[in-house]
């Protein structure tokens, strides 16, 4: 799969079941490498919340919860820069969320990488 770099940021919250997360991962590492995506296990901050949300209820069902930062995000955490100083500050950035649970590895992969 050819992507071309990323420079916009954006902050997205995927759950799903274990294995599938790890793959995704797996697929996503390189880009985590060159600093292009930072990826956050947020399960445990999910698990207790209420449970009217998508994220809270799939952490409370055994599901992963991770965020997923991309582009110029990546560099505003790094700075921590205001409103990007901790995982809390960050989680008030998510600005999209999905279940990978009946998607395909590479199209969660494209759906994080995409614009």
């Amino acid at each position: 799969m050819k992507t071309s770099e990323i420079t916009f940021g954006r902050v997205i919250a995927v759950c799903g079941k274990p294995k599938k997360m790890q793959k995704i991962n797996r697929k996503l590492s390189s880009y985590a490498q060159n600093g292009i995506v930072k990826i956050q296990d947020v399960t445990s901050m999910y698990k207790n919340a209420p449970s009217s949300g998508e994220l809270a209820q799939a952490a409370q069902r055994g599901e992963l919860v991770d965020i997923y930062i991309t582009g110029d995000d990546v560099r505003k955490v790094k700075e921590k820069q205001q409103g990007w100083n901790n995982i809390r500050e960050i989680l008030r950035n998510i600005q999209d969320s999905f279940n990978v649970n009946q998607m395909f590895i590479s199209e969660a992969v494209e759906k994080i990488l995409s614009k």
